[in-house]
């Protein structure tokens, strides 16, 4: 992921004519701790993939640990379970794959894994995707989706000033009221989302937050209502022909 503030705020400027000519406007989500940009989650509302896990496990999964340490649970009888169920331990675990394991939290394993996980493999580009490419870039749709990032200085020399491409400025937008959930997380209000990043877009079968939408035409037209900052890039979609619209199809499939 993207390590420092400096470097995905040069993206984003980057970006600042396009935007304009748009009407893209955008901010950051930033933590209320030290000021500094957050960038994971729908809501761009988590520090870290680390902070990132353990909300998820104790919001979508039910069980609490050292950086979520509440119950959520309504029903009386849970309010008195010993927490965090899921907890650092400080001598050695039985049947660990590794010493460090041994010692390690599960939130703090399943940020350890999405941090070394491999990027998507893009596939095979053609004459038809690279059309498509132009296309993308013509419609405007890389004043949010910008292909290349890069990260900072790292302490894992694989993550160490990498440029990589997820298709994000990792930036929150207004997206108008179709895509409004009425939900405030961090600095997000309820009808901000973070840039959606386009990577593996190839290998999903449904899209936007919600899994609403079963095609990527549908979710591009999602973007359109009342105050999204799309709407001036859904207006030149809407103007495509039908072989540019299919060569940008096939392009974003190629992710």
């Amino acid at each position: 992921g993207v390590q420092t503030c400096a470097l995905p705020i040069s993206a984003f400027n980057a970006q600042s004519a396009l935007k304009a000519q748009l009407g893209i406007a955008g901010h950051f989500a930033t933590s209320g701790n030290d000021g500094t940009i957050t960038r994971f989650g729908w809501k761009a509302q988590n520090k870290s993939l680390t902070i990132f896990a353990g909300e998820a496990y104790n919001v979508e999964q039910g069980v609490t640990n050292d950086l979520f340490p509440n119950e959520r649970e309504t029903d009386p009888g849970c309010q008195f379970n010993a927490s965090p169920e899921d907890a650092t331990e400080l001598e050695n675990v039985a049947n660990a794959r590794s010493p460090a394991a041994a010692h390690s939290s599960d939130a703090v394993k399943f940020g350890t894994l999405m941090r070394l996980m491999a990027a998507p493999t893009p596939a095979t580009q053609t004459a038809q995707t690279a059309r498509g490419l132009a296309v993308f870039n013509n419609v405007g749709c890389q004043g949010c989706h910008v292909a290349a990032q890069t990260t900072g200085k790292s302490a894992n020399p694989s993550l160490n000033n990498v440029t990589y491409f997820p298709f994000s400025d990792f930036a929150l937008h207004d997206m108008g009221g179709a895509l409004a959930d009425g939900i405030t997380q961090g600095t997000a209000n309820g009808r901000d989302w973070r840039t959606a990043p386009l990577w593996g877009l190839g290998q999903r079968l449904f899209f936007l937050h919600d899994g609403r939408a079963e095609t990527l035409d549908r979710a591009i037209a999602a973007h359109s209502s009342n105050g999204s900052e799309a709407n001036g890039s859904i207006a030149r979609y809407d103007a495509l022909s039908t072989g540019d619209r299919a060569d940008l199809m096939a392009f974003l499939r190629s992710l």
